[in-house]
């Protein structure tokens, strides 16, 4: 548990439901993530060109078989046209093949893209965002809605290309063979644009719920793996369950919403398409037979109304498609807004590498809140030199955290400055400014992988190398982790569950030491690291600190008496200032705030204070 509070973030700042401008802002921006792709999408158009062409002439192939093979009685001929249409039919297979092939190539290459993007943006992005934001909502824009888009932008755009072309084609072949027919067909045109409004108007929305509500499963899903233990030990799978039924629920809702208007459409247009061919029949039927049409025949009748069906065909397909658009719409939104954010702490421009560094830390006149209304900090200064152990010692909220995350540049001040060095923490590049510091925090997070993979997390360079693994060996010795290593079966390539979760408590942060030792920070910054440990361990840990933090600038926040004891010097924090300062024992002589904290136990948690007297204070 971290010490100090974090205020709000300005609304809207990180809103789930934010939305771009407009749609043709969300398919501008998507449809440029094709432009690398042109050579192999336009021979993907020409190949769907192709099988659509292969199509289209199949009715009329069929046309010519019945008038000129079937009713004239050419046999030849007849072989003739169905040597034809097998042909059709191997054409429009192998461009068929060959563009499904292609496009799912491209596909692939957009997801990669797009999920590369997305995982390099966020871990640009300052840890304001992942303070608000949930890990479901991060994850199903990564997941889900990178899918809905890559859908669109491959399959459904080219396919959308060929049926608006199968659709012209098929009318213009129509109006070829019969412009009466033709007209005949055509008024149906009306019930088609006033339902594809009605569609379009009514399914968007729906479709943006969907996102939502999908992103809100995926949310309550993640938090309540993670924190598994927690429901568990609390009794609360009931209480979860039910709050998890009723998002779910929600996105059932969603999903019904858009079903009914897609079940809608599909109905409607069979039914449209059944009326237009009985249609066909009825009053090319009367023509034929009444003489009224001399272009017209059996075999031209029998071609339209295979014409008939394809018109509708493309249609059928546009609408099913239309799914498709909506909801890559809205994730569309979703994922450009989140590649929109722009990060808390930013680089200024100009801004150099650090230079090697000795290790002097300053606050001068620090002011600093989560909510600039809210200042956490109020006019913080302070001093850090190479070799000091300073401790942070305050209640919960009074900004013990925030001062460490200010050295690091988790967060930029709003007023004074941090300096390392005498150089402005601002000035530098973040990279450089934090490859030479440390952090081990109260939970160590380590990584599904090996224990020696763990070990070099920040100097992933050392596993390739034999003196890389001499030193990954070396910080395991120094933090007295080695002899326990190497009684695993495998040792140094003994596997690490996620988060640890085959190791003590006291082991992963063994572990946490033993990756900052290797780092070799000038800076090392220990958020209460012994606070969650039985004292056995903790005395391992303290004998590791002493190693670890030789010669190294140290900032410890510490609930318990024995870390603070051992500083060069503690701060006491309280209400965002520093109230006093000193050595353990010259703060108790003074008999202020720290000596009250003292002798009420130290701090929640923490070991009860011995006896102490304003004059034998020791």
């Amino acid at each position: 548990m971290t010490s100090s509070a974090t205020g709000p973030t300005p609304a809207g700042a990180y809103d789930d439901d934010a939305r771009i401008s407009s749609d043709r802002v969300v398919i501008t921006r998507a449809w440029a993530m094709l432009s690398p792709y042109q050579a192999r999408l336009w021979v993907s158009l020409a190949l769907i060109l192709v099988a659509s062409a292969a199509g289209l002439v199949q009715p009329r192939i069929i046309q010519f078989s019945i008038d000129r093979g079937l009713v004239e009685g050419h046999l030849d001929e007849l072989n003739l046209w169905a040597l034809a249409y097998v042909a059709t039919l191997v054409i429009g297979w192998l461009a068929s093949y060959w563009q499904t092939w292609l496009l799912s190539w491209v596909g692939q290459r957009i997801l990669f893209t797009l999920r590369t993007r997305m995982f390099d943006h966020l871990q640009k992005l300052s840890l304001r965002y992942y303070d608000r934001e949930r890990i479901g909502h991060i994850i199903s824009r990564n997941t889900s809605d990178v899918s809905a888009v890559n859908e669109v932008l491959t399959q459904g755009l080219l396919q959308s290309i060929a049926d608006a072309f199968t659709l012209v084609g098929t009318v213009a072949l129509m109006l070829t063979m019969s412009v009466r027919l033709t007209l005949v067909t055509m008024i149906v045109l009306p019930v088609m644009y006033f339902l594809a409004r009605w569609f379009a108007t009514g399914s968007r929305p729906a479709y943006r719920r969907i996102r939502q509500s999908v992103s809100a499963v995926n949310a309550m899903l993640a938090e309540n793996i993670v924190g598994m233990r927690l429901v568990q030990a609390f009794r609360r799978e009931d209480r979860n369950f039910d709050e998890f039924d009723v998002i779910n629920k929600e996105n059932v809702r969603a999903q019904k919403d858009a079903i009914f208007f897609h079940a809608g459409v599909m109905p409607i247009l069979d039914l449209v398409d059944a009326g237009v061919t009985g249609l066909l029949l009825y009053v090319g039927g009367h023509w034929i037979l009444g003489g009224d049409a001399p272009e017209l025949s059996i075999g031209v009748l029998t071609a339209f109304m295979l014409y008939s069906a394809r018109f509708f065909e493309p249609m059928r397909d546009l609408a099913a498609r239309w799914d498709q658009v909506q909801a890559a719409l809205a994730a569309g939104e979703r994922i450009f807004h989140l590649l929109d954010l722009e990060p808390d702490v930013k680089e200024r421009p100009g801004a150099n590498p650090m230079p090697a560094i000795n290790g002097v830390v300053r606050f001068e006149e620090v002011t600093f809140g989560y909510d600039p209304a809210r200042p956490i900090l109020n006019g913080v200064s302070l001093e850090a030199k190479p070799g000091e152990r300073i401790a942070l010692v305050g209640r919960t909220g009074a900004g013990k955290s925030t001062i460490i995350r200010l050295v690091m540049r988790f967060y930029d001040v709003q007023s004074g400055r941090v300096t390392i060095d005498g150089i402005d923490v601002r000035d530098v590049t973040q990279r450089s400014l934090r490859s030479q510091m440390g952090l081990v925090l109260q939970e160590p997070f380590l990584f599904a992988g090996t224990i020696r993979e763990n070990i070099a997390f920040g100097r992933p360079e050392f596993l390739e190398t034999p003196e890389g693994q001499r030193a990954i060996r070396e910080a395991a010795e120094v933090v007295g982790l080695r002899e326990f290593i190497e009684t695993l079966p495998r040792a140094w390539d003994a596997p690490v569950e996620e988060r640890g979760g085959n190791l003590s408590g006291g082991q992963r942060q063994l572990i946490s030491l033993a990756r900052a030792f290797l780092a070799s920070p000038r800076i090392l910054i220990l958020d209460e690291a012994t606070s969650s440990v039985d004292t056995e361990t903790e005395a391992a840990i303290q004998s590791a600190l002493d190693k670890v933090l030789a010669g190294r600038t140290a900032f410890i926040i510490a609930h318990r008496l024995s870390t603070v004891k051992q500083a060069s010097r503690i701060l006491v924090i309280d209400g965002g200032t520093i109230v006093e300062q000193g050595t353990h024992d010259e703060l108790l002589a003074r008999g202020g705030y720290y000596f009250r904290l003292y002798t009420l136990g130290f701090a929640p948690g923490g070991e009860e204070a011995e006896p102490v007297t304003m004059a034998g204070a020791s």
